[in-house]
């Protein structure tokens, strides 16, 4: 019996020292065939504060070379970690240029986690495999050299099973059928038709649970939580989710999967309803035609033109209203609840108290001292907007009492239906114009039903303050509580919502439908124009024709509209015609019971009057006027253009010509309308050839109109003047030596030194030859004397030859 105890004691003390003891850098591997055993092993991920593990039993020392290898247990921890520091009570005391390198596997071929002492990291860090490495283990290799030694690590190894990312994936099928319709993917759009509805399916992959390694901890579609919300409709909760979206707009779709670690993960999508087109613009551009009129339906989809339909911009909706009616009944300490789903924000927070910019609710109830009002966020953070109750079961502490007056436009009927119009009350504290309500007990007026109520103008203070609700989430549900804590009075909330900054809105989001296909159902009377946005019609008898266009729009969703066209016979007025004089004698007007000229210009009139069949029609000004007969049997408009051609106009200018000069002198034409041109003692046409000074007309006329114009032209004796010094000085301003002349038809310029010998040349028609000093070798010429020969012939025929001298100074 002693043998047993003393046997029992071994082991036990053993068992103590084991747990006790500390593993060092210098140690056999923990590898994956004798591996950590992570339920003796102390702390967790991270370490609670037990040390296991140290460079050695004293200070580490120098030329170390040392590497160790922790796996776990796959079957207790799927990951290693390891805690190093100083102020946790461990100790980290490794020297600049001494390291220890983290690699992350089993092995020094896994990659390089960090390479760490003292200076890298003078305090604490921790290491963890990672999701990429599934053998969960940790190699370290420590390096000292000669140098300088720390007194090393005392540190805590850990194995468990952290937190096992997964991925969040959506599908959707429109009315249950076909294919996934989010595109792209997951985070995409869910385009559909008003009135479709769409199976929503959870499909997260957990690609690092038990199921998926043997390791870990089990996650999968049963053992996770599913929470959806979806913008200004609710929240809703399983893997699954049937949504026919209430109205044609946008809707932000957020998923919340939350497993049992408790690790949640996000994923939105947005669904986007077919826009009802609008084809106000689409039908007849008359609804009622003389017989045998043509008239276009207007309404049409080219590649370059959407004619007669206007779909409207789809929005995606952030934040949202309750828009549904929640009832106040009497009650005693009753709670009741309005939520609101806010979807789309992402992450974003509530960092100030004007982040919520204000609050609106629409409500009444007939005795304002039984209520408190609070708002939660979807964190669970409260506040209180309204504290008029004090008594037992208060929700908030420190009520008013109330005031004894009502809250809203409300009928003081229990039971009885709501009052018209709502009152709205808002609360900010960016905004405020007021107190709390509380404080603003004696604000009130008399409502539309004789009771004395809270006045809803301004803007009131919450009674809590918004400052608790700094850090909440802003996607998710935000919830309106009112409890109602005595009998008799009762109300409604009608709807809220809440105004977020706008900085925290993600930027404004709009859809706009598209015309896939289109066209005009087959009608006998349709005679061309089936490709265009105008289809050409003529109806063939009296009466009514019906005409249904349809369309398909890039969310597969069909429209259609049927058109009428009434048929009456049409007037018959001039075509289009030139008026003379400006003025225009109408004659063989047809119409049925007359009808009204009209023009679109107010320079234009009709004489006697409008109403005549056949009256004239004058203009103060020139130019093309769109003529219009209103046929007073059927309203029908017809139209004609008739165009006042104004006075044919050139415009001259005096000139002189050098002697000789045979000049082509064209009259400038300036004229719209077809002009003819005659030279006075002439030729006809636009230009007249001349030699000698005197005046030239020009006589014009057009289809209505004559007129003429005059020039005066002068002769005289054109030269050339060529300077005489050329300074090669620096900065000179007679660097460059070059004749002026004007009216030349040719000029040729030679330019010799005192020997003879030439050294420059130029000939240009126009006189403009520049000479910068050198030669033809392109060196500057010496100082000194030379000599220029010029031939030139004016424009007139006539030959000038000019010689001199020019001084070239250096």
């Amino acid at each position: 019996m002693m043998r047993y105890n003393f046997l029992v004691l071994i082991i036990v003390c053993g068992f103590i020292n084991m747990l006790n003891a500390q593993m060092l850098i210098t140690d056999a591997d923990f590898d994956a065939t004798n591996p950590l055993d992570c339920a003796t092993i102390a702390g967790g991920l991270p370490a609670g504060g037990a040390t296991n593990f140290t460079d050695g039993p004293t200070n580490y020392s120098s030329n170390m070379n040392d590497t160790i290898v922790f796996c776990p247990d796959l079957s207790q921890g799927s990951k290693v970690g390891i805690s190093f520091g100083t102020n946790i009570g461990f100790e980290w005391n490794v020297d600049g240029t001494d390291t220890l390198y983290v690699y992350d596997g089993n092995s020094t071929a896994a990659p390089l986690i960090g390479s760490y002492n003292s200076v890298t990291d003078p305090s604490s860090f921790f290491v963890q495999a990672s999701w990429n490495n599934p053998t969960g283990c940790l190699t370290l290799v420590f390096v000292s050299d000669g140098a300088n030694e720390g007194t090393g690590w005392v540190a805590n190894v850990s194995c468990g099973n952290p937190f096992q990312p997964f991925e969040p994936h959506l599908e959707a099928y429109i009315n249950g059928v076909g294919t996934d319709a989010i595109n792209p993917s997951d985070t995409g759009y869910v385009d559909v038709c008003f009135g479709d509805s769409i199976l929503f399916i959870a499909k997260p992959d957990f690609p690092n649970s038990f199921e998926t390694n043997g390791f870990g901890y089990e996650q999968n579609v049963e053992n996770c939580s599913f929470n959806w919300t979806i913008s200004n409709v609710g929240q809703f909760t399983n893997d699954s989710l049937w949504f026919t979206p209430p109205a044609r707009t946008g809707y932000y779709l957020d998923l919340r999967i939350t497993d049992v670690f408790p690790l949640n993960d996000r994923i939105t999508c947005k669904v986007r309803v077919s826009q009802l087109p609008n084809f106000t613009g689409t039908g007849p551009m008359e609804d009622t035609v003389c017989m045998g009129m043509n008239t276009s339906l207007v309404g049409g989809v080219t590649a370059t033109d959407t004619v007669g339909i206007d779909i409207p911009v789809g929005s995606l909706d952030i934040g949202g209203v309750f828009a549904e009616l929640t009832a106040l009944p009497d009650g005693n300490g009753v709670q009741y609840d309005s939520d609101i789903g806010f979807a789309g924000f992402g992450d974003a927070v509530i960092t100030s108290v004007n982040d919520i910019e204000q609050l609106c609710i629409d409500i009444e109830h007939s005795y304002l001292g039984d209520l408190e009002i609070s708002l939660t966020c979807p964190n669970g953070t409260s506040v209180s907007l309204v504290n008029a109750y004090t008594g037992a079961g208060e929700m908030t502490a420190g009520g008013c009492a109330g005031g004894g007056v009502a809250l809203g436009n409300d009928t003081d009927v229990d039971g009885g239906v709501p009052g018209s119009p709502v009152w709205t009350y808002c609360f900010s504290e960016l905004n405020a114009t007021l107190g709390t309500i509380c404080n603003e007990l004696g604000n009130t007026v008399v409502n539309d039903y004789g009771n004395n109520s809270i006045d809803p103008a301004g803007v009131y203070l919450p009674d809590g303050g918004f400052t608790p609700l700094i850090g909440c989430p802003i996607s998710g549900p935000w919830t309106i509580t009112v409890q109602d804590n005595q009998g008799i009075d009762d109300g409604y909330i009608f709807q809220w919502g809440i105004d977020f900054n706008a900085a925290l809105y993600p930027e404004p989001e709009g859809y706009q439908n598209s015309v896939v296909s289109e066209d005009w159902q087959d009608h006998p009377t349709i005679i061309s124009g089936q490709n265009d946005t105008l289809l050409v019609v003529q109806p063939d008898s009296p009466g009514y024709s019906y005409y249904v266009y349809e369309i398909t729009d890039d969310f597969g969703c069909d429209y259609d509209t049927t058109v009428a066209l009434y048929a009456l016979p049409q007037p018959i007025i001039f075509s289009d015609t030139i008026g003379c004089n400006l003025g225009y004698f109408v004659n063989g007007t047809e119409s049925y019971n007359g009808g009204t000229w009209s023009a679109s210009d107010t320079a234009i009139s009709f004489s006697p009057s409008a109403d005549v069949e056949n009256p004239a029609i004058y203009t103060s000004t020139p130019g093309v006027y769109t003529i219009t007969f209103t046929d007073n049997a059927c309203n029908t408009a017809v139209t004609a253009e008739i165009d006042y051609p104004p006075y044919p106009y050139t415009y001259f200018t005096d000139t002189t010509l050098c002697n000789g000069v045979i000049y082509n002198l064209t009259a400038p034409n300036t004229n719209e309308y077809e002009t003819t041109y005659q030279w006075v003692n002439g030729p006809a046409g636009e230009t007249i050839s001349i030699s000698e000074p005197g005046t030239y007309t020009v006589q014009m006329s057009n289809i209505c109109h004559s007129g003429q114009d005059s020039i005066v032209v002068d002769y005289r004796l054109c030269d050339i003047d060529a300077p005489n010094v050329l300074s090669l000085a620096e900065g000179s301003q007679n660097s460059l030596w070059y004749v002026k002349a004007e009216g030349l038809a040719s000029f040729n310029l030679t330019i010799t030194n005192r020997w003879g010998n030439v050294v420059y040349e130029c000939n240009n028609s126009d006189g403009t030859c520049y000479w910068d000093g050198r030669n033809k070798g392109g060196l500057f010429v010496e100082a000194g004397t030379y000599f220029y020969i010029i031939d030139a012939t004016i424009e007139g025929g006539e030959e000038l030859q000019k010689h001199g001298f020019l001084e070239v100074l250096r």
